[in-house]
């Protein structure tokens, strides 16, 4: 009898985890299929669990920089659609595909990056497939 409660127990306590952890990675925050794409100047890049970061000051239309915050699953994650720890250095001129945040903050989730070599890297987040990284000339690096 004791071991029956034993697995019970077990079990109530694992799908307790999967259920947060779930919630955790969710996309409720996001205005899921809205695409932005900025232009902007690296201002740091976190390569860390549990998310990737990446800083981008961007010039908004009224002339003002905007730091942006993009955001990408952990590294393990986003390593096979090319993202590494020195893929952005502080300074590069970089463009970003985001899908920002529904409360129009300047935050977003990372779906591609052309980084100033003009190298593409794919999807940084567990949403959809990742696209291997190509060098790909006809990509546009950013100004």
């Amino acid at each position: 009898m004791s071991s029956a409660r034993l697995v019970v127990s077990v079990i109530a306590v694992a799908l307790s985890l999967s259920v947060s952890l779930a919630a955790h990675h969710g996309a409720a925050a996001f205005d899921v299929g809205k695409k932005v794409v900025l232009k902007g100047t690296v201002a740091g890049w976190i390569y860390s669990n549990p998310h990737c970061l990446l800083s981008l000051d961007v010039m908004g239309e009224d002339g003002k920089v905007v730091r942006w915050i993009a955001e990408g699953q952990a590294p393990n994650v986003v390593y096979p659609a090319g993202y590494r720890k020195d893929s952005f250095n502080f300074g590069d001129q970089v463009a970003i595909t985001v899908e920002p945040v529904k409360n129009g903050r300047p935050m977003g989730r990372i779906l591609s990056a052309v980084l100033a070599d003009g190298t593409t890297l794919g999807v940084a987040n567990s949403s959809g497939t990742s696209p291997q990284p190509s060098a790909n000339p006809a990509a546009t690096a950013p100004q």
